[in-house]
Parts: structure tokens; sequence; C-alpha cells
């Protein structure tokens, strides 16, 4: 995966949670709304999380990829330890903020499925002549 392709896919995780917050408040109300807009800028910051982290393991040497590795188990307990808290606090609605995090694994699946592969300069796409 090209960078042009993984900063599509993180805009178009961003514009989904953001879509997704404004439909909960047209349709559900402030509460349902800002428990959908935590959800997905916790998935969404964990997206950033885990592309820093992915970026650290691609770039560096074999030396720092043990390090990196315990990183993303250590941020993957963080993530779920942050849920487990805003629910059990109820910080939040638990079904709307389950949905605004849904939204990263939603936007990961469709922008890999439609986002990804376009290229983002008109003059890369292979032309075919017919004759």
């Amino acid at each position: 995966m090209t960078q042009a392709s993984a900063d599509r896919i993180t805009l178009f995780v961003a514009a989904l949670g953001l879509c997704t917050t404004l439909i909960a408040f047209f349709a559900f109300g402030a509460e349902a709304a800002t428990s959908t807009g935590v959800g997905a800028t916790l998935g969404f910051a964990n997206l950033l999380a885990l592309r820093r982290l992915v970026g650290r393991i691609t770039e560096g040497g074999l030396a720092g990829k043990g390090l990196v590795v315990v990183l993303l188990f250590a941020k993957m307990g963080a993530l779920m330890g942050l849920v487990f808290l805003v629910i059990a606090r109820k910080w939040v609605e638990p079904i709307p903020f389950v949905v605004g995090l849904s939204t990263l694994v939603v936007g990961l699946i469709t922008a890999a499925l439609f986002v990804a592969g376009k290229p983002a300069d008109p003059t890369l796409t292979p032309h075919t002549s017919s004759k």
C-alpha cells in the first residue's frame, strides 16, 4: 500500500465517523451523537496510533521491531481499557458508542475496497488502445 492510499483510507475513516455522528444527532439526539462521536474519535485515534507504529516497523531495522510489537499489544490493551472505562463509568451510551467505534472497521473495509485502489493522479491510470 502506498502512502497516498493510506492517507485516503485515513481520510475516509474520519469522514465516515463524522457522517455517522451527524446521522446519530439528527436521528437520535445530542446524547447519542456525543456517544457516537466519542466512539468514532477513539477508533480514529486507534487508527492513527496503528499507522504510526506500523510505519516504525516498516521503516526501522530489526533491532526496534520487538519493542514496536510490544507497543502494538500495549496499544490494543489501552484501547480495550478505554472502551471498558467509558462504558462502565456510563460516560457514554453503549450502543451509539459501539456504532461510532465500529466506523473504524467499516471505514477500513469500505475504503480498502473502493477508495485505496484509485490512483490520486489521473495521469497514472493505465491507458489501453483499441485498434
